[in-house]
This record gives structure tokens, sequence and C-alpha cells, in this order.
């Protein structure tokens, strides 16, 4: 009896025994998948994270400070501030062993611009002179040429298409050409090239109908066009006003290019001798076999040089892709006695520029080279109409099918005055070209473990360098810090800066730079 009553007891004991055991090994399980999740969700910084943090405040500081100097003179383009600018940047360059585009045999791409002076222009006919500015106006800059004719060749509506040609059987090299606006109907109103209700290029939108015209005309060698297009004429006088009284520069023209002039319908009456051009299409000839006309232009604007700075880093794997990263280095320059440093417009740019540079040579240093080639592109003439932008758009220096992201660095050290008491590290997104769940998505991979950021996307911000690229169907991605309290103004000095919002701007963007140029696919 008592060996049971002791067998009963072991078995007893042994299941207290058992019972405890297994509680505190389902203790131990549990604790071990708690670490394991919690060793798992600890973020491991990524190579962009890591190689972010050589992006420094001393440095960002540094650059802006040199760049905004008073030496500098505000940067405008053409002056001398302006070159000394171009020259730093080709001296970081040179120090950071960024190799120059052999397109160029060197980090600058030159180009000229013109001051908007108002030219001596003297037109004169058999029957009265007339003063330029009020009976006939020009918007391109011309080389000083004298011309004296007996004879004008109406050449219709100066269009030459597959449809309708005006200068079929038509010799104008050399000659003063006449054309008028607008383009050819039929007896029921339709648009002849069109074929429909709806006008061609050739009249739908008047900028681009003119040059359209003007175009055709250069081709056949035309020596003056004259242009009278009664239903644009307000158009374009308020906009020969708006050229001729602003700072901007415009860039330089060919010497080959057609002299071209809109004339009132003074001078179309008096050369044609008819009031409305219905008239000439029915007779196709001026009432007037011969009409003796004298024209002198006389260039009295000043020819300005300027410069991009360019430079490239060699990707190893999709090396027929190029990503750009844009700014501008020039700024509002000197008025009235005042120079304008332009610290955050947009020194604080090439300086992000910069950074961005140093650490993906850094990470080239450190064995991780670029899948794909990076553009750095520093423009000159932002501020007379993104000059510098619309020369490298039609001179590239490498190809812009092959350019498959241009990413604009701009304004990125201050904060708007709504914002200065928000989120410190608020930074402001413009895209396009991009699938635009696909785009946000990456950001927010980034934000993910950048949670001092805060991001705001806007459409079409403003109009600025990148905006040209975007019309030539390039994927576009800008980044700003939108205008702030001494946009263009004498007090937009690099003291004013946030080097911290400038550098955590900057780390961040690089992030999102390195992961475009190194993933599979945009």
């Amino acid at each position: 009896m008592k060996k049971i009553y002791f067998l009963i007891g072991l078995i007893f004991f042994s299941w207290i025994l058992k019972s405890c055991k297994s509680k505190k090994t389902q203790v131990k399980e549990e604790y071990d998948l708690v670490e394991k999740k919690q060793k798992k969700s600890k973020h491991k910084p990524t190579l962009a994270e890591i190689f972010a943090e050589t992006i420094t405040i001393d440095d960002l500081d540094y650059h802006v400070y040199n760049l905004a100097a008073d030496t500098m003179k505000g940067r405008y383009t053409g002056r001398r501030g302006d070159k000394m600018a171009a020259n730093y940047i080709k001296d970081f360059f040179i120090d950071q062993q960024i190799l120059f585009p052999q397109e160029l045999e060197g980090y600058m791409q030159k180009f000229t611009a013109t001051e908007n002076n108002l030219p001596d222009v003297k037109l004169k006919t058999d029957v009265a002179s007339y003063k330029f500015g009020e009976d006939f106006i020009s918007f391109f800059p011309h080389d000083d040429m004298t011309v004296s004719t007996d004879k004008i060749i109406f050449a219709g509506y100066g269009i030459e298409d597959k449809r309708f040609n005006d200068y079929a059987y038509r010799d104008v090299k050399n000659k003063i050409v006449l054309i008028r606006g607008g383009e050819p109907r039929d007896s029921y109103g339709n648009y002849i090239i069109s074929g429909g209700r709806i006008p061609s290029e050739w009249s739908a939108d008047p900028i681009h109908s003119y040059i359209l015209k003007r175009n055709a005309a250069m081709k056949h060698g035309a020596k003056v066009l004259l242009i009278y297009d009664p239903t644009n004429s307000d158009y374009f006088w308020e906009n020969f006003e708006k050229k001729f009284k602003s700072r901007k520069l415009s860039v330089s023209v060919k010497k080959d290019s057609v002299y071209d002039f809109f004339i009132s319908k003074k001078i179309f009456t008096d050369i044609t001798g008819y009031d409305d051009p219905e008239e000439m299409d029915y007779t196709r000839k001026t009432r007037k076999l011969t009409v003796p006309i004298k024209m002198s232009y006389l260039n009295n604007s000043k020819i300005i040089e300027s410069q991009n700075v360019i430079g490239i880093i060699e990707g190893e794997k999709y090396k027929d892709e190029y990503i750009a990263i844009i700014t501008h280095y020039d700024g509002q320059g000197i008025r009235k006695g005042q120079i304008y440093p332009s610290a955050n417009d947009n020194a604080s740019g090439v300086a992000a520029s910069f950074e961005i540079a140093e650490a993906f040579r850094t990470a080239i240093d450190s064995g991780f080279v670029p899948k794909r080639n990076i553009v750095f592109i520093n423009f000159s003439g932002h501020e007379q109409n993104e000059l510098g932008a619309d020369f490298y758009i039609h001179h590239p220096v490498v190809p812009l099918d092959k350019t498959i992201a241009v990413i604009e660095l701009h304004m990125l050290g201050r904060l708007p005055k709504e914002e200065e008491t928000t989120d410190l590290y608020k930074l402001h997104i413009s895209f396009d070209g991009f699938q635009p769940a696909g785009f946000k998505k990456g950001i927010n991979d980034i934000l993910a473990y950048n949670k001092h950021m805060n991001v705001f996307y806007n459409d079409d911000y403003n109009k600025s360098d990148y905006t040209l690229f975007k019309k030539k169907k390039i994927p576009v991605i800008y980044f700003h810090g939108k205008t702030f309290p001494d946009y263009h103004k004498p007090t937009d000095t690099p003291d004013k800066i946030s080097y911290e919002i400038l550098q955590k701007r900057t780390q961040f963007i690089f992030q999102i730079i390195w992961k475009i140029v190194n993933q599979k696919k945009l």
C-alpha cells in the first residue's frame, strides 16, 4: 500500500515539475521571439544614409559664404562676379576629380546674349518715313545693315506646307518679303491646311505661327520680312513694350537670320495701296508694281558672354543613361549701388549640389560606383528668363533622349514666413514624368527612416530651369523651399540661412537621388 502511495506521489510531483518546466520554456521562447522581432524591426542604415552623413553644415556654410561674398558682386550674368562664381564651381569639380564633358573639352559651356537696348531702325518709302516702336517693331536682335530696293514681293500668308505653299514658284532670296497673318480658308470657311474648322499650327498660336513663318522666310533666303497681322497686333505691340522695358537678356541670333518686322496698318496701306489684306488675296499683287523702300538697322545692344559650368560622374552599369542635377548660380547683381548676395537664391542650391557630388565621390572611393552617369549642370542666366538652360536645351552636352531624369535644387536654406514656426525640415517637391503612386511610395520609403523630414507635393510650383526639360518630355523633379522673406532683395544674405535645414534637406535629397541613380528602373 505504501508503494502505491509513493508511486502516486512521484507521478504527481513529476507532473508539477514538468508543468513548471514547460511554462519556463514557453516564457523563454516568447521572450526570444519578441527579441527577434525587435532586432528585425530595428532599422539598419542604408548605404545612402551612410554617405549622406558626409554632407556637413560646415561645408555647406563654407560654399554659401564664398558664393554670396561681396567680391562676387551678386553674380549677375555676364559680369565679373558671374565669371568668378563659374571659376569657383570649376575649381570644386577639379578638386573632387569630377570629369568635364568630352563635348566641351572643359567645364565651361560658353554662350552669348544681348541686352535689350532699343535698336536704331529707320524705314522709309516713297510715301512717308516711319518710327520704330510705333509704326513697326521687331523682337530679335540683328547685326547692322542697310537695304534699298524698289520691289517688294507679296508672299501671301508666308506658309510653306504640303497642303499649301506660298513660296512655290517665288524667288525671294535677298528680297524684301511682305506677308499677312492668319492662314487660308475655302469658300465654306474651313481651314485649307487642317481641313476643318480648327486652325492649323500656322495660325492657332500667335508666337508659334510667327516662328514658323519666320523660319520659312529664312529658309528661302529672304533679306527682310514684313508681317502685317491685324488680328494679333495688340498682342505683339504689348510684348514689344515689355521686352525693351525689362533688364532681361536674350539669346544672341546668328548672323544669317532674317530681319523681320511687324508693321502697322499705315505702312501696309502705303506699301500695297490696300486697307485690307483680303483685297490683296484677290489680286495676288500690290497695286504698285514697284515700291521704293529704304531700311537701316543699327544694333545698340551690348553683347554679353557667359557660361554654364558642367561636370560628370560616370556610372558603371547603365552607361547610356544620365541623371542631370541642375542649379542656377547667377544672382541679382548690383542695383542702385547695392549688392544682392543671392545667398538662398541660389547659392544654397549650388552648395547642396556640391555636397551631393562630394558624397558620391566618397562612395566611389569606398568602392560603390553609381550605376548611372550623373551630370552636374550649373546654369547662368536663370534670372534672365532661364537663358543658360535655354541655351543648353538647344546645345546639350549629353543627348536629351538619354537624359532620363532632371533634378533641380533651388532655394533650400530658408523657410517661407508662414512656415518659420512649423516643421523644421519641410521640403516642397514638384515632379512630372514619373508614375505618381510609385514615385511617392519611393519617397515614403525613404521618409520612414528620415522622421525629421516633412514633404509637401506641389504641381508646377513655378517656372524654373526644370520646366524647359519638362517641355522636352524628360522626367523632372524640383526640390525647393518656396519663396522666403528676403526673396530677390539685398537682404538675402548668408547669415539668414539655416544651415541645419540646408543640411537635412540636402541629406534627404541625396538619398532620393541615390535611389534613382542606382535602381533598375525609374
